[in-house]
C-alpha cells in the first residue's frame, strides 16, 4: 500500500506542476497579448456631434424648416491616420421633431438602416497638433465614407493639448449627402426637400493620438 503510494506521488505531484506551468504560461500569454492589442490600438477618444441643414419647398427652401441631430463619436489613432466612427443607425444619431425613421431608421430615405456607419478619415500629417499647454487652429482634408461612397471634405479645427491628450474646443465640416445616395438626388417628402448641404460640428470630444 505504502510503496503504490510513494510511486504514484511523484506522478502526481509532478502533474500538477505541469498543470501549473500550463496556467501560468496560458495567463502569461494572455496577457502579453492583451498588451500587444492595447498598443497596436494606439490611442483613440471619444465625442459628441450636432448635425444641421434646412428642408423647404424649391429651390430656395421656401418655409424653410429646420433639420437637426445630436449624435456620438469614437477616434482611433491609426498610426498615420485619425479615424473617427459614428455608427449612426444603431442608436449613435438621434433626430429631431420625429424625423429619426426618415433619416436612421427602417423607413430612412438615406438608407441609413441598422448597421450603417459614418466614418471620417484624416491623415495626421495634415493636422496642426499643439505643444503642451497650447492650442492650434487649422483645416484639414478628410475623407468621408458612408453607404459605400466617399467624399472629400475639408475641416475647420481648434484644439488644445491638456495633459497629454487633445480637446477638440472646435471642429466642423460640410458634406453633400447626395454624393453618397444611390440616385445621387435630394431626399424629398412630396414637395419638401432637404438641401444637400449638411453641416457637422462637433461639440466636445477628446483625442488621444501621437503625433
Amino acid at each position: 500500500m505504502n510503496i503504490k503510494h510513494n510511486v504514484n506521488a511523484p506522478a502526481v505531484s509532478g502533474s500538477r506542476s505541469i498543470v501549473r506551468r500550463f496556467v501560468a504560461v496560458a495567463t502569461m500569454g494572455a496577457l502579453m497579448l492583451g498588451v500587444a492589442s492595447a498598443s497596436a490600438d494606439g490611442g483613440g477618444g471619444k465625442g459628441s456631434f450636432t448635425l444641421t441643414t434646412i428642408a423647404g419647398v424649391g429651390d430656395g427652401y421656401t418655409g424653410k424648416l429646420d433639420v437637426k441631430g445630436d449624435g456620438k463619436f469614437t477616434v482611433k489613432d491609426e498610426g498615420d491616420k485619425l479615424v473617427f466612427l459614428s455608427n449612426v443607425a444603431d442608436g449613435e444619431l438621434n433626430m429631431k421633431d420625429g424625423r429619426q425613421k426618415h433619416t436612421v431608421g427602417d423607413d430612412s430615405k438615406l438608407g441609413l438602416k441598422k448597421g450603417q456607419k459614418v466614418k471620417l478619415v484624416i491623415e495626421k500629417s495634415k493636422l496642426t497638433f499643439p505643444e503642451a499647454g497650447k492650442e492650434a487652429s487649422g483645416s484639414a482634408p478628410g475623407k468621408l465614407h458612408m453607404l459605400g461612397k466617399a467624399s472629400d471634405v475639408t475641416v475647420k479645427y481648434t484644439v488644445k493639448e491638456d495633459g497629454g491628450k487633445y480637446v477638440i474646443k472646435s471642429a466642423s465640416f460640410d458634406v453633400d449627402y447626395t454624393k453618397h445616395v444611390a440616385d445621387g438626388k435630394k431626399v424629398c417628402l412630396m414637395l419638401v426637400c432637404v438641401k444637400p448641404v449638411v453641416t457637422i460640428s462637433i461639440t466636445n470630444g477628446v483625442v488621444e493620438a501621437k503625433k
